[in-house]
């Protein structure tokens, strides 16, 4: 029971450390994507006041209690109830690694120091499968992996944005978020292959 516990907060501190890691890294991304799809010439605005909106956007997503306001965008009830809706996921991400970060890391250094990370080999070999599949099935048609998405994680159509009466979702493009998807994945798999490593390497010690 107890190493079940733990296998469940590793599994936790990763997909949340992921999560926000990406979220974090999208601060460099938009700015390449704003600049190579001249994002701010379909909003017909500068780069850097485009910037200024996403940074808005990205803060009402991360920080509790604020409101939502894009100061050169209008919207509509139903954008702002999906952008509500991505927050409650944003925020859950980031309160479910502030509470994992701390004992999963203690517990890792522990199984550094007795050599016993060979442990994880199992579990980060099938983790590390996730990634391949879901990245040939987001090569094949990103698009019904990114409807499939929202289906699972929202209980209503308020992501099916309107250009006409929610325009921020012209300059939110389907490669943009397919970037943001195979950026997580990549982190992902990078803590698989450290676990895997590791893993043998502690084996290796046992023997």
């Amino acid at each position: 029971m107890k190493r079940v516990g733990q296998s469940l907060l590793l599994w936790l501190f990763v997909i949340s450390a992921a999560v926000w890691a990406t979220v974090l890294l999208t601060y460099l991304l938009y700015p390449l994507f704003i600049h190579f799809e001249d994002l701010g010439g379909v909003a017909n605005m500068s780069a850097g006041r485009l910037y200024h909106n996403y940074l808005r956007l990205m803060a009402y997503l991360q920080v509790p209690g604020m409101s939502f306001d894009l100061p050169d965008f209008r919207w509509s009830a139903s954008g702002a109830q999906h952008f509500a809706d991505v927050k409650h996921l944003f925020i859950l991400a980031i309160v479910v690694f502030l509470i994992t970060v701390v004992p999963a890391v203690r517990l890792l250094a522990r199984m550094r120091r007795t050599h016993t990370r060979w442990l994880l080999v199992r579990q980060a070999s099938v983790g590390a499968l996730v990634p391949v599949i879901l990245g040939v099935l987001m090569a094949v048609n990103f698009n019904e992996v990114f409807i499939t998405f929202h289906h699972l994680l929202f209980r209503n159509a308020d992501w099916l944005f309107d250009p006409a009466v929610d325009p921020i979702i012209n300059v939110l493009p389907e490669e943009f978020f397919a970037a943001c998807f195979a950026l997580a994945l990549i982190l992902f798999e990078l803590a698989m292959v450290w676990a895997i490593v590791s893993g043998r390497r502690d084996a290796r010690m046992q023997q």
